[in-house]
């Protein structure tokens, strides 16, 4: 009786081998990936921390200009549509930040805090909730001397990137409570009016 001939190992061989080096190209195409989205990471991190220090920047120059600026308070408060971003039921049409017409008009509430000759940051103001019941509010009044002022980060240069390399549009913003402490020569009601319906003379 005749025995079959033995299969050459060769076609086995070269399965494996394919096997293995299809694994090593997964493999090395997933640390490949991995290693972009660390960078884009880190990338965005670092930007991240520069576009709040620039917000935060921002925040400290629109203090200083509408603490200056206490006796325009009324005028800046009754046109948000230059002063104020912040869409609201009083204020539908909010200033843009980003409009070459606005940075043109009122380039006092646009600074560069880097020094690249780029504007950065736009200051911003709006009233705080200033009346009491049962008075509606009046959010282009001020009665307490106290405004909230903020910043907008605007900068092309510190926005952060999509994983795509495209910068994404978002915009950062930081507010606080500005409260202007005026001297001795003035006349503040509210303190005696009770209704915050009154204002300093």
């Amino acid at each position: 009786m005749r025995t079959p001939p033995l299969r050459h190992p060769r076609g086995a061989t070269l399965l494996v081998v394919v096997l293995l080096v299809t694994i090593l190209l997964t493999l090395v195409g997933s640390l490949m990936m991995y290693a972009g989205g660390e960078r884009v990471r880190a990338v965005a991190a670092g930007r991240a921390s520069q576009r709040q220090s620039c917000a935060e920047s921002g925040l400290q120059l629109a203090r200083s200009f509408y603490g200056r600026n206490y006796a325009n308070w009324n005028t800046y408060l009754s046109t948000p549509g230059t002063y104020d971003p912040v869409r609201s039921s009083f204020n539908p049409t909010p200033a843009d930040p980003t409009s070459p017409a606005l940075q043109a008009a009122r380039p006092e509430l646009f600074a560069d805090v880097d020094g690249d000759g780029k504007l950065d940051v736009f200051l911003y103001i709006r009233d705080n909730e200033d009346e009491f019941l049962p008075l509606a509010p009046n959010w282009r009044r001020d009665n307490d001397q106290v405004t909230v002022v903020g910043a907008v980060c605007i900068s092309q240069t510190l926005r952060p990137r999509r994983s795509d390399g495209s910068q994404d549009p978002t915009t950062l913003a930081l507010e606080g409570l500005l409260s202007y402490n005026g001297g001795g020569d003035r006349n503040c009601a509210q303190g005696t009016s009770g209704d915050g319906s009154a204002n300093c003379n």
